[in-house]
């Protein structure tokens, strides 16, 4: 089947073409940022958290965690769960509301994010194809697809 027709070798509506690209472009996009952040032990889920908790410079509760993330994850207690394996963040009980669980960098944790996000800049080539006014267009029309101001 080509890429752009049907099983039955018809056209595919245009709109319906531009789903089934975002999808497998997210893929691919997803598949080389993980073998990035793997680089470092990390997936960019875990990553997320830990650079959460950088800007934040203080404790969070695993649900502040969620509200911050990109990717939203309801396994959010897993991920710190491997992060604490991982000795790059420590948890204990909130003073505030003992309902809940503060989670913290360690110092390896800090050492760690702040490498990795000093090289972020290689996660970028993924886009080296589009020139940068190609990705300005592209981040314009992705913002009003979801109604971003």
């Amino acid at each position: 089947m080509k890429k752009n027709k049907n099983a039955r070798g018809e056209a595919l509506p245009a709109r319906r073409l531009l789903g089934i690209n975002l999808v497998r472009t997210f893929n691919q996009v997803y598949e080389q940022s993980q073998v990035f952040f793997a680089a470092y032990g990390l997936t960019s889920q875990q990553y997320n958290v830990l650079k959460i908790l950088l800007d934040a410079d203080m404790p969070m509760s695993t649900s502040g965690i969620l509200e911050k993330m990109i990717e939203k994850n309801a396994g959010v207690s897993r991920l710190v769960d491997r992060l604490v394996l991982k000795h790059l963040v420590k948890k204990k009980d909130s003073a505030a509301d003992k309902r809940l669980i503060d989670v913290m960098l360690t110092t390896e944790g800090k050492t760690l994010v702040r490498t990795v996000t000093a090289h972020l800049e290689d996660v970028d080539d993924v886009y080296a194809a589009l020139n940068d006014k190609e990705v300005a267009t592209l981040n314009r029309l992705l913002e009003k697809l979801r109604n971003d101001p």
